[in-house]
């Protein structure tokens, strides 16, 4: 069994050509090892000063503990030694990265884009470990009725004959929680915001973290990441899989074939864009 603890994100683009990025991704950690790294991230959290149910997040809150005193080198420390015990209790990351405005979508179409898109991969994956999965995802913005609207849309989703990819896989309907009290939901947004944040091209501040970020995306039977642990949509982003992850490929296992990177038929060919 393995939970996967998943959060969204937004961030402007900072590339040519680039709208409002929305995302949703996450972690996929075995169930015997979710206690654990809970109890580490805990202990790290203690040690940097982070006062009890205080929440670990890529962007705090400015009236937050972690905004007011925790920056620099030992904000730094702190999360990489997050993302680090991450990786050693054997999470996978899988995140889906969307650019609406290219495709002349909403910004909730687009976002429910990067929810079926990464449940799909979330499914593939843990079909090929024989394990099934409970989704525990953070508690959208908005009320109660917003929260239900999420859970129904979800369920639609994997009983949908359309949706085959992601039938048959899944232990439980979506459960959500709130982050400020699921440490695994709080690494969620960490990965999420940053990848989306290296996408996006804000590139700033998430360069410094993503080096700890990329051995634990998934990867697909040719060992791409593109496509697998990192989904960006539409197809027009594909050689930011160059660009982003330093991939010189993209490939399809199921096609055991792939076209070079980057490529002059996308975006992005001659540079990244930024």
């Amino acid at each position: 069994m393995h939970f996967f603890f998943a959060d969204d994100s937004s961030q402007r683009g900072n590339r040519l050509k680039m709208g409002k990025i929305v995302a949703y991704g996450g972690i996929l950690v075995p169930s015997d090892r979710t206690l654990e790294l809970s109890h580490v991230i805990d202990q790290i959290a203690e040690k940097a000063g982070i006062p009890d149910r205080e929440e670990i997040k890529w962007s705090p809150r400015k009236n937050s503990w972690i905004y007011n005193n925790l920056g620099g080198e030992d904000r730094f420390n702190c999360y990489s030694s997050i993302l680090k015990a991450t990786e050693q209790a054997g999470a996978t990351v899988i995140a889906t990265v969307c650019d609406p405005e290219m495709r002349h979508l909403r910004l909730e179409w687009g976002f429910e884009r990067c929810v079926t898109y990464t449940l799909e991969r979330v499914s593939a994956y843990t079909e090929n470990l024989e394990s099934q999965t409970v989704v525990i995802s953070d508690r959208p913005s908005g009320g109660k009725r917003e929260e239900d609207q999420f859970l129904l849309d979800y369920l639609d989703h994997i009983e949908s004959d359309y949706n085959f990819m992601i039938k048959g896989n899944f232990a439980l309907n979506m459960l959500t929680a709130p982050s400020h009290l699921v440490r695994l939901l709080q690494v969620a947004d960490l990965v999420t915001a940053i990848t989306t944040a290296m996408v996006s091209g804000q590139t700033k501040y998430a360069k410094d973290y993503f080096g700890l970020v990329m051995p634990m995306f998934a990867k697909n039977a040719l060992g791409s990441v593109g496509g697998t642990g990192l989904k960006v949509y539409p197809d027009n982003l594909i050689n930011l899989y160059h660009w982003v992850l330093g991939e010189q490929h993209f490939s399809k296992a199921s096609r055991m074939a792939g076209i070079p990177l980057p490529h002059s038929s996308y975006l992005y060919y001659e540079n990244d864009g930024t």
